[in-house]
């Protein structure tokens, strides 16, 4: 199926769709009828099975490719695939006798009659039989050292060659295989279409007097490689895949339009001069400037290094703006993903960016910005207006937008790939820790979050506490049974250890009390000393109930301290490390950690839950290593705490 034509697509639903349509060798027919009989004798084109239990009962013959994406398809008198067989699901394929290109199977499948496959066998842990004779994987590569060995190619061109000799002129008008080319001066004269990858490697002793010849290939479905080639290919207008060029390449692309991605490396470089359209990234590292006055749309990312392309319209990816850049981006109206860099840009005509987050670009100038989908607040002022979706990074651990909340430390693109959660759910977190909205508010709210003087921002706090009364706490069960360990995370800092380590049923593994001296002061300032015993213990708690799973037998525990405040007799507990887990004073001694040279200056000690006060003797800068405090030091220091 020899073309140059652009492919037709045809979704086809119903028999009227397909009996109404017109189809040639250039016709993709995408088959999404389910349980259909379709009556023909031969597919010209390509043929694909989206819809369960397709039939073609009196089908012999399918031109271009098959692809068979769907259960329970039927081709009873099926007998040849002319080009490539793709096979995601069984089929009753009891007549096929050959298929002339590459064969490719994801499942377990026995043909009856399937005598020949003249291309590769790739088997994705499938096992294939044909004529009770297994299949096995691999792709048959002529090699050629010789000119007279070239008359032993298939004529259909459905091959893999390796050129190894000098010389060599290959005749064929289409090849569908891979081309690996090792040798110098090769010629295609009469070759318009590739199926397939084309490889030139040159060594360094030939890459000055090495040339190849493509007069007149006019499309390719595969990559470009080059290693040291340098050649031109004046008739090439269209390609899919990836133009990959390294180590001294430079290769003319008169006439190429459209391409895949376009890579271009180690001293290399390439000519453009008609190209309009790269499905894929583009990014030059190579020997100088690649200029670029025709393309108007990217689909992946542009990095704009050593490239000019001062007529481009759409980045379907990220732009990526090098400081040395070479654009004014005059006629840039969309960027789907990012906006990178670490300076400031004036985007005059932008009117869309997917996602706008960085901050570097700090004074950028956006005058035409009719929509942003994803804004990050606090990287640009005044895009409220016109982004989609405003997310504050409010916490380390937490990103809230008007109405959901992601939990995650990641930086803010992959934060958007991350499970999204309502404003509900929050709330019922929240009310693990807080007994009501103020007490929300004055301690987590106004001491920990992160604030932004915009109304979108305050709204936030206003259904927070509209929605407070309408919601219960979350249950033990729902967020510890989540599949997210982040949201499990983040849950456990609000559950508390003491509540966790109940329902994990963790299990005391020491404890020890202690008398204690603690100052105090009467009505009249003057300073009284008490006696009070306190108490301690040490419970552990197995890292697979915590969601924690570790290699072999170490590790397999987190451990945690519970006292008793000498004012309230409430418990508290805290994570300890397993160093200190074995008594329980050096494990309460081990939550207050300060540099080693500060230590002996230290007059008292002043504990307030997790807040530790320590007056010194007199003013010491915090040098060396930080350490935890012993039990006698500890204790020795301790004067007051609630």
């Amino acid at each position: 199926m020899h073309t140059t034509k652009p492919i037709q697509r045809y979704k086809i639903f119903s028999v009227k769709d397909f009996t109404e349509a017109v189809f040639d060798e250039n016709a993709s027919i995408e088959i999404y009828a389910k349980n259909t009989a379709f009556d023909c004798t031969e597919i010209k084109g390509n043929l694909v099975l989206r819809g369960e239990g397709c039939n073609f009962p009196n089908l012999e013959t399918v031109k271009g490719n098959l692809s068979i994406d769907a259960p329970n398809c039927s081709f009873p008198e099926l007998k040849m695939v002319e080009e490539n067989f793709t096979m995601h699901c069984p089929a009753m394929l009891d007549r096929l006798e050959k298929v002339r290109g590459n064969f490719k199977c994801i499942v377990d499948f026995s043909f009856k009659n399937l005598a020949s496959i003249g291309g590769s066998i790739e088997l994705k842990n499938a096992a294939v039989y044909a004529k009770s004779k297994k299949l096995v994987q691999g792709r048959v590569v002529i090699p050629i050292n010789h000119q007279y060995e070239v008359k032993n190619l298939p004529k259909d061109g459905i091959f893999n060659i390796d050129i190894f000799g000098d010389h060599i002129m290959i005749p064929h008008q289409e090849i569908r295989g891979r081309i690996n080319i090792f040798g110098k001066d090769i010629s295609f004269p009469n070759l318009e279409f590739v199926h397939g990858g084309l490889k030139i490697e040159i060594t360094d002793s030939l890459a000055d007097e090495c040339t190849h010849d493509f007069p007149v290939l006019k499309k390719m479905t595969g990559n470009l490689r080059f290693v040291r080639a340098k050649l031109s290919f004046p008739e090439l207008q269209e390609m899919t895949g990836t133009i990959h060029l390294e180590n001294g390449s430079y290769v003319n692309f008169s006439a190429l339009e459209i391409s895949g991605g376009i890579m271009i490396n180690h001293r290399s470089g390439a000519s453009f001069p008609v190209l309009k359209e790269i499905n894929g990234a583009l990014k030059n590292h190579g020997s100088g400037t690649c200029y670029l006055n025709a393309l108007e749309k990217i689909k992946n990312t542009f990095c704009t290094y050593q490239i000019s392309a001062p007529n481009i319209v759409e980045i379907g990816g990220d732009l990526d703006i090098h400081a040395y850049t070479h654009n004014r981006f005059d006629h840039l109206k969309k960027v789907s993903g990012r906006i990178l860099g670490s300076s400031k840009v004036q985007l005059k005509s932008l009117e869309y960016v997917g996602i706008l987050d960085n901050a570097s670009l700090a004074g950028s100038e956006f005058p035409s910005l009719k929509e942003v989908t994803h804004y990050f607040y606090g990287t640009h002022t005044g895009l409220e207006n016109v982004a989609k979706n405003i997310y504050f990074r409010v916490t380390d651990s937490l990103c809230i937008t008007k109405d959901q909340f992601i939990v995650g430390r990641s930086n803010f693109t992959f934060v958007l790939n991350l499970q999204r959660h309502y404003f509900k759910k929050l709330i019922s977190i929240l009310k693990l820790r807080h007994s009501s909205f103020q007490n929300f508010k004055t301690r987590e709210f106004e001491r920990e979050w992160t604030h932004y003087n915009t109304p979108v921002f305050n709204d936030v706090l206003n259904r927070i506490e509209k929605l407070w009364d309408k919601v219960e706490p979350i249950g033990f069960d729902e967020f510890f049974n989540d599949k997210d360990r982040n949201f499990k995370l983040f849950c456990f800092s609000y559950f508390g250890v003491g509540n966790l380590m109940k329902n994990l049923k963790a299990e005391k593994i020491n404890q020890a009390e202690i008398e204690v001296n603690y100052f105090g002061y009467d009505d009249n300032g003057n300073e009284y000393m008490t006696k009070k015993i306190n108490q301690y213990e040490v419970h552990q708690v197995e890292n697979e109930k915590l969601g924690i799973f570790v290699w072999g037998s170490a590790n397999r525990y987190s451990y945690a301290v519970k006292c008793w405040c000498p004012s309230t007799e409430k418990e508290h507990w805290l994570w300890i490390e397993e160093a200190y887990k074995d008594n329980a004073l050096t494990a309460i001694a081990s939550t207050f950690r300060i540099h080693e040279n500060i230590i002996p200056h230290i007059r008292c000690l002043k504990r307030q839950g997790d807040l530790l006060i320590c007056e010194l003797n007199k003013k010491i800068p915090p040098r060396g290593a930080v350490r935890a405090l012993t039990a006698s030091e500890y204790f020795g220091l301790l004067e007051a705490e609630t």
